[in-house]
């Protein structure tokens, strides 16, 4: 069994720890992934995460207040409003009115920004797709399982980290 480290949970079997540390490793990738394609971009962190936000609310088509972007991101309305202006100005998002109801703003992607992430990670998720061709149907659906759960367990962590909103 692995060493445990001071504020570590009990005792875990091995192939546990090995799957927290693989997952570790790949939270490590994808962050210096997320910082390099940023880097690439002059946008920082919180921008690139607005952009991913605009970019699964397109594909599911729904549309996008300032106000959701500061949710989903955790930032005050002051500072979700500097997050959008700076990606205004770079000419990565644009501001409309809600044709339902006119009061409302809604943010929307340029079609520039939209081909950021494709061009960017395309390979990347061409690579990822033809190995996960190497898995049976019954594979691919334990890791889809499994990646739901920890998500889950991440989301409910920021969630306690956040603590009682009101």
């Amino acid at each position: 069994m692995a060493t445990q480290l001071p504020g570590e949970a009990g005792p875990r079997d091995a192939r546990t720890d090995a799957v927290i540390r693989q997952l570790q490793q790949l939270g490590a990738e994808m962050a210096d992934l997320a910082r390099r394609f940023g880097a690439a971009h002059d946008i920082d962190h919180s921008a690139a995460r607005a952009l991913l936000v605009l970019v699964a609310a397109a594909r599911e088509g729904r549309d996008v207040t300032a106000g959701a972007i500061g949710r989903e991101l955790g930032l005050s309305s002051a500072s979700v409003t500097a997050l959008i202006d700076r990606l205004v100005a770079s000419g990565h998002l644009r501001r409309e009115a809600d044709p339902r109801d006119r009061r409302r703003v809604l943010v929307r992607l340029e079609p520039s920004a939209a081909a950021l992430g494709p061009a960017y990670f395309g390979p990347l998720a061409v690579d990822m797709a033809d190995r996960l061709e190497e898995f049976d149907a019954h594979d691919v659906e334990v890791v889809q399982r499994f990646l739901t759960t920890a998500l889950e367990a991440l989301v409910a962590h920021r969630e306690r980290e956040a603590g009682p909103r009101g």
